[in-house]
Formats: structure tokens, C-alpha cells, sequence
């Protein structure tokens, strides 16, 4: 294995969201899948800042247009980000493994992939799930949240479509992955919401199918009929995407279901209670529960708050209205960082 793939290994793991060290070295093996090693070497040299094709070229030794035909074949693969300043040009970043360049892979992943990408999951990336701050961050469903209340922006999916100009839907790589491995579930692949400020976006890309704002909601709404958890970055803004996710695929919400890990994902600011009164001991929503939070005792749903996070899936589920959000009280609230940048500043000082 050529040593930049280490090189660029640990360049990945000093990023806040991690690129944990294994002692099978699976983890090169999924670089090399990626990165040829030039573009390793590439990668190795950039930041999450923004850098210009002129500072890459000379930190690469390389004449500009070689350097350009590199890094625009590499954001073509989705392993960096690019985007064009006022009296600069065209910059570019590089961008974490997870949340970042394995999503990006939905549209390319083969089988070799999936099972590295499984073994390396299991052996050591798991525990990037159980740092806080998490990595995603619930949103309820916003048809279940009180009414008459402060609310949060940040806990309702449209205060972030109601910014956006395009929308778009993706595959699921979590379900896709396990599909490939012989595991997962049945649930909709097609449903990883993406949107932007900048209209047409999504118009011309091969791997995200463009969307109305209408089909977009409508997307929202499936994943409620589905049974499935709304969930995104873990910051209240900088938010692009909306995942709709399950315990049974979800490479977040797989380290609460398989590791017992109560910090894979942040909770929102509701809680859900349950009135005896009203219950009718059908049982629906505890099937519906991808946190097992719900169990019956005397024939009636007790919502176990420990597990409990906020979802509302629960509460779209049930016939008698015996199922409601209720609003956590101010010391209990936790509100995510401000944006992305804050949030990398708490997570280093987790890992410090």
C-alpha cells in the first residue's frame, strides 16, 4: 500500500468528524478505492479552507493547469468541494469522510466498497458516533410540533426550505451500502433530501434528481409514512440536507441500535408523553419507535424518556391523540452549535 494513504488517513483524522486509525488497515483500502495516489498527495496538502489552484499547484510542485485538470477530476468524484470568489476563481476544500465524501459515493459504490466500508465501520468508526457533539441532530416532524409555542427555526425542516431556490433527492448511501453487504431493510432508498440558496443547483447533476419545493415536502411526508427518523447536520445553520433514517441502515443511528451508544445522534427539544386517559392500547406507535422508547404496561404506552428522542414519529402513528411533543423546560435544552464552525471547535475539545 503506498504510504500517502496514510498520510492522507491522518490528514482526515485530525478533521473533527474523524478517520479513526484500525489495526487491519481497512481504512487505506477505502482511500485507495477513491483517491489515486497523486490525488492522495493532492488531498493531503489542502484544508477545510478554501485554497486557490495557484497555493495548491505550489504546495504540489505543479504547473497550474495540471494541477486544475486534478482537482476538477477530483470534485467530479466528490472527494473535494469547489466554488468560485469575487477576484479569486475557482477555490477548493477539502471535506470530511463522514458527513462528506462517502455520500458522495452513492451513485459509484460497487460491493468491494460496501464490505470495506463495513469492516471499517465495525472495527474502529463506529466510535466517531459516540463523541458529542454528534454528528446529526433529530428534527421532528414539524406536523406533530405544538402549536402556540416558541419554537426553535432550527427544529422545523421549513425554516431550511423555506431559504432554499432548488431541492433535490438522492439515494440513501446507508441503505444502499447494507443492501450491498446483504443487510438493511425495505425502506425507500430515494430519499436523502438535499437543497441550496442557488437556483437550478441541482439541474444538471447526474447522481441527485431535481425537485419542486412541493416534491420535495412530499419527500418529508413519505419518510413520515415510512416510519422514519428526520434527521441533519448538527447545527442550526449551514444546513444542506435532510437524511430520513432507520436503526436498521443508518451508519448514525446503527451506533444506538448495535453499540448501545445514547450520543449517536442529538436529540431535538420535545419529548413525547402520553395521555392514560386517551390510550387505547393499540399498539401502534411502539412498532413505529426506531428507539425503543415506547413499551405497554397495564395496557397502557409509557414513553421511556431515556430513550425518547424527539422524533414525533410516534405521535403521526396514533389514532386517539393519546400521543403528544412536549416541549423540554429551558434547563433542560441543548440547543446544536451555531453552524458548522462551531460545531468543529466543541468537537475538538471533545477529542483533546
Amino acid at each position: 500500500m503506498d504510504p500517502i494513504y496514510r498520510k492522507l488517513a491522518e490528514r482526515l483524522d485530525e478533521i473533527p468528524n474523524g478517520y479513526p486509525r484500525t489495526e487491519s488497515g481497512v481504512e487505506l483500502k477505502l482511500l485507495a478505492k477513491l483517491f489515486s495516489p497523486l490525488q492522495a498527495s493532492m488531498a493531503t496538502s489542502m484544508s477545510l479552507e478554501p485554497q486557490s489552484i495557484t497555493q495548491l499547484a505550489g504546495m504540489n510542485s505543479l504547473e497550474e493547469p495540471e494541477a486544475k485538470s486534478m482537482l476538477l477530476g477530483m470534485v467530479k468524484k466528490g472527494l473535494i468541494e469547489m466554488k468560485r470568489e469575487p477576484g479569486v476563481g475557482f477555490v477548493f476544500n477539502l471535506i470530511p469522510f463522514i458527513v462528506g465524501f462517502y455520500e458522495r459515493q452513492n451513485a459509484k459504490i460497487d460491493k468491494e466498497f460496501a464490505e470495506l466500508f463495513e469492516i471499517y465501520y465495525r472495527e474502529s468508526f463506529h466510535k466517531t458516533m459516540i463523541i458529542d457533539p454528534s454528528v446529526h441532530r433529530v428534527i421532528p416532524i414539524e406536523k406533530t410540533i405544538p402549536v402556540n409555542i416558541d419554537v426553535m427555526p432550527y427544529e422545523k425542516a421549513s425554516t431550511y426550505l423555506d431559504d432554499a431556490a432548488s431541492y433535490g433527492v438522492l439515494n440513501c448511501i446507508c441503505r444502499v451500502q447494507q443492501k450491498l453487504v446483504g443487510k438493511g431493510c425495505d425502506h425507500p432508498v430515494e430519499n436523502c433530501l438535499v437543497f441550496s440558496k442557488r437556483p437550478g443547483a441541482f439541474d444538471r447533476n447526474d447522481d441527485i434528481r431535481a425537485l419542486s419545493k412541493n416534491e420535495a415536502l412530499e419527500i418529508l411526508e413519505e419518510a413520515n409514512r415510512e416510519g422514519l427518523v428526520h434527521s441533519t447536520n448538527n447545527a442550526q445553520e449551514d444546513v444542506w440536507y435532510i437524511c430520513n433514517c432507520c436503526t436498521c441502515s443508518c451508519g448514525v443511528l446503527r451506533g444506538i441500535a448495535e453499540y448501545g451508544s445514547l450520543n449517536s445522534v442529538a436529540r431535538s427539544d420535545f419529548y413525547a408523553e402520553v395521555d392514560e386517559e386517551l390510550c387505547t392500547g393499540c399498539e401502534d406507535c411502539i412498532e413505529r419507535c426506531q428507539f425503543n422508547a415506547l413499551k405497554m404496561e397495564d395496557d397502557v404506552c409509557t414513553v421511556d424518556r431515556t430513550f425518547c428522542f424527539g422524533c414525533g414519529l410516534c405521535i403521526t402513528s396514533c389514532n386517539s391523540d393519546a400521543l403528544s411533543l412536549i416541549q423540554k423546560s429551558p434547563e433542560e435544552l441543548s440547543p446544536p452549535p451555531k453552524d458548522d464552525q462551531a460545531w468543529r471547535e466543541k468537537r475538538e475539545k471533545a477529542n483533546a
